[in-house]
């Protein structure tokens, strides 16, 4: 009898605990090749997240097993499949030992949602086949039903009964959970003397800067290749949404710029402009340097996140 992890007293214990806490995207787990997915948490390096990538018959014991029904002329079939998003104790046991740590340490991840429940199309639009499954399988460790019902087909009947009896259908459902994951992640490479000299170079006789104008300038500074930028992003998301993180990742340049150049100015020009934004001037004290001339910056952020996944559904007896 395989022993499934579910431990659902501790489970809610330390769920309670870490209220705030979410499994990060960005530091998967190696699982070598077990049927589950791990990440540590976002914060504590000794915490971890896992979640199933199957929904498996109920093989526990005789509570919620499948039952499977067909008449003796093979004119009717039914199927009532029950099955749990588990996850096998001894995987957990394998997983925490590679990590050092002990089992207590993992928790599972739970589902914001489910939907676009599918399962293989090679019944679709047959008459004689009627599926019933839940719009949504519910959260972690809660039963998924499913039924079918083959009728007035012989050969049919007999097709399903073996595929059900053999290895299963293949079903998929899609499922939601939140984790931090990757905003993006920015590399700018460029020579910090340079952009001191044309600030200098082109200074008002005032000595002052405005927001507005170091950030034209800066602009100006990127398009025309000063600035090597590299960002690291997913490449499936919609373009707008990317032009906007780019767009985010250059303004927190411009901030780490405007710190390392300029200095808040003590005493304001007359006839300031509005929506100018904060004046500043040249820092000084800045030396040029050969370090400076290769100045490298890296920028990234990170959220909390809906992450969209998809785990199996294998309709068998067991």
């Amino acid at each position: 009898m395989k022993s499934l992890f579910i431990n659902s007293l501790f489970s809610l214990i330390f769920f309670a605990g870490t209220a705030n806490a979410y499994p990060d995207l960005m530091q998967p787990v190696g699982t070598s090749g077990l049927p589950l997915k791990v990440f540590k948490d976002h914060d504590r390096s000794d915490l971890f997240w896992y979640i199933p990538i199957s929904v498996e018959p109920w093989t526990r014991d005789s509570t919620y097993r499948s039952a499977l029904f067909k008449d003796e002329n093979n004119r009717a079939l039914s199927f009532v499949f029950r099955g749990q998003p588990s996850v096998e104790e001894s995987m957990i046991r394998e997983v925490a030992k590679g990590q050092k740590v002990p089992v207590a340490n993992f928790t599972p991840i739970f589902l914001e949602y489910s939907k676009d429940f599918t399962c293989q199309n090679i019944y679709a639009g047959d008459p004689n086949v009627t599926w019933l499954f839940p719009n949504q399988i519910g959260n972690y460790l809660e039963m998924v039903p499913v039924s079918i019902r083959v009728k007035n087909d012989p050969e049919l009947v007999n097709e399903v009964f073996n595929l059900i009896n053999g290895g299963g259908l293949a079903c998929t459902v899609s499922v939601g959970f939140k984790a931090y994951s990757m905003a993006y992640k920015a590399h700018y490479n460029f020579d910090l003397n340079q952009v001191y000299s044309r600030f200098e170079s082109s200074a008002h006789a005032e000595g002052f800067w405005w927001e507005i104008d170091l950030h034209t300038v800066l602009q100006s500074m990127r398009q025309e290749g000063a600035f090597d930028f590299h960002l690291d992003e997913d490449t499936t998301i919609p373009t707008s949404v990317l032009d906007q993180k780019m767009a985010a990742a250059f303004e927190d340049l411009e901030r780490n710029v405007i710190t390392l150049l300029f200095t808040p100015a003590m005493k304001l020009p007359n006839g300031s402009l509005p929506d100018r934004g904060k004046a500043f001037s040249l820092r000084a004290d800045y030396i040029r340097s050969e370090q400076n001339s290769h100045f490298l910056l890296k920028l990234s952020s990170d959220k909390v996140t809906v992450k969209n996944s998809q785990i199996g559904i294998r309709l068998g007896v067991k």
